[in-house]
């Protein structure tokens, strides 16, 4: 009697999949990786942004704070660590760091190790700090531990691959916004307000978040979040003095109108899609999309601030997530690792049965995918297979968070008009 042959990926039903695909993600990342190492890319892509934020805290040691924004000092000390290549495409690109002086201190604490054994410790620290932070987070919201198949769905998600890839310091972001939430909907405002302002590192991260809590009144909150900007403000005048406060506005709106190191044409949001269509069409007809977008995903966001939403209401996470994607979306400097805020909001409304089923797999499986694809597209393209289409990638990449930035506004819009 003869065996049935039995054939690989049968019946493995929802989880068996998802498991599956988990487990390809990881072995696309960790091939990029081991590609960029290989290449010794360490510093050109892999750890680029580290090299950046590790070169200030280097110069904040040995030069003092005063020189931390001198762009020729960041380039001098920044150049040797990208390695030397024949390849004429490979240039050296600074780029320059823009935050303020108090959060530089851990960068200058890891800058006596090494710029490469410090890129090393910082990741392994962050993602330590994000796994027990997740724990921490569902333990105190929601009096459980959160499920280790969630944080590993996490871990894998795009967003978070890029963070750590880059060496950026989103998990920091993840800690102010899950605290901001935490205390908020446990009625302690001023102190919500207080972690609010952590999120000045990257300051474009509260372009809606601002104006959502002076439309809802929330006073201590906004109180605390001044406080705060008051503190670091003038801890950072301490530091830089004054010189120091205009120098490092004008490398912010350098950043505003663009620097070589931006890449804006790889973000999540409409001003991505307005330079790739300018590109493809003409700037009159790329820049209208993208502002009318612009416009159009204020305004839906704003409906969601009309109606009262105490703290205490299960609503309120709701509205945070479709603020914080709607800002993914409008804000002007909105890399893919910056959609990390949305995970707080997230794993609370998951883990409480709020979310629709799939939407959590989307955010984890899409995006890395959509780069799988681009990156056979670029093999093809170099293969001559199929024409060269100059910045296709960047516009796939960029192009699917900004669909996943609106399906979030939009189903956070309609959970909230249901109640």
């Amino acid at each position: 009697m003869t065996k049935k042959r039995k054939f690989p990926f049968l019946n493995l039903g929802r989880e068996g999949w998802l498991n599956l695909g988990l487990a390809a993600i990881f072995a696309f990342y960790a091939v990029q990786i081991g590609m960029a190492l290989f290449q010794h890319n360490l510093f050109v892509s892999l750890g680029a942004d580290y090299r950046s934020f590790w070169s200030v805290g280097q110069i904040a040691n040995t030069k003092g704070y005063a020189n931390i924004y001198n762009l020729e000092l960041q380039a001098q000390i920044q150049e040797p660590l990208v390695p030397k290549s024949e390849d004429p495409t490979r240039t050296f690109t600074l780029f320059p760091t823009v935050f303020l002086p108090v959060f530089l201190i851990p960068f200058q604490i890891l800058a006596p190790l090494g710029a490469a054994p410090s890129f090393w410790i910082w990741t392994v620290l962050n993602m330590a700090g994000l796994i027990l932070y997740l724990f921490f987070f569902t333990r105190e919201m929601l009096d459980k531990l959160i499920p280790i198949p969630l944080v590993v769905m996490l871990m894998l998600s795009f967003a978070v691959f890029q963070n750590f890839f880059w060496g950026q310091v989103e998990t920091w972001l993840v800690v102010c916004i899950g605290e901001f939430m935490r205390n908020a909907m446990r009625g302690n405002g001023f102190r919500s307000g207080l972690w609010l302002g952590g999120i000045l590192i990257k300051p474009q991260a509260l372009m809606l978040l601002i104006p959502f809590l002076l439309i809802q009144r929330a006073w201590k909150s906004l109180a605390g979040f001044s406080t705060m900007t008051f503190g670091i403000v003038l801890a950072s005048i301490g530091f830089i003095g004054l010189e120091g406060i205009k120098r490092v506005v004008g490398l912010w709106v350098g950043f505003a109108s663009g620097l070589q190191s931006n890449a804006p044409e790889n973000m999540m949001n409409w001003r991505m899609l307005g330079l790739h269509l300018s590109a493809f069409s003409s700037p009159g007809i790329g820049w209208g999309i993208a502002i009318t977008g612009m416009l159009v995903t204020m305004l839906i966001a704003i409906s969601l601030w009309l109606e009262p939403v105490p703290p205490s209401s299960p609503l309120f996470a709701v509205t945070l997530l479709g603020t914080l994607a709607a800002t993914g979306a409008v804000t002007w400097h909105a890399h893919i690792h910056m959609a990390m805020v949305l995970i707080p909001p997230l794993v609370y409304l998951s883990l409480q049965e709020q979310l629709p089923k799939n939407m959590l797999t989307l955010w984890t499986i899409l995006l890395p995918m959509t780069m799988f694809f681009a990156f056979l597209i670029g093999i093809m393209m170099q293969m001559e297979i199929i024409p060269l289409i100059r910045g296709i990638g960047g516009f796939m990449l960029g192009l699917c968070g900004l669909v996943i930035n609106l399906y979030i506004l939009a189903w956070s819009v309609k959970a909230v008009r249901k109640e």
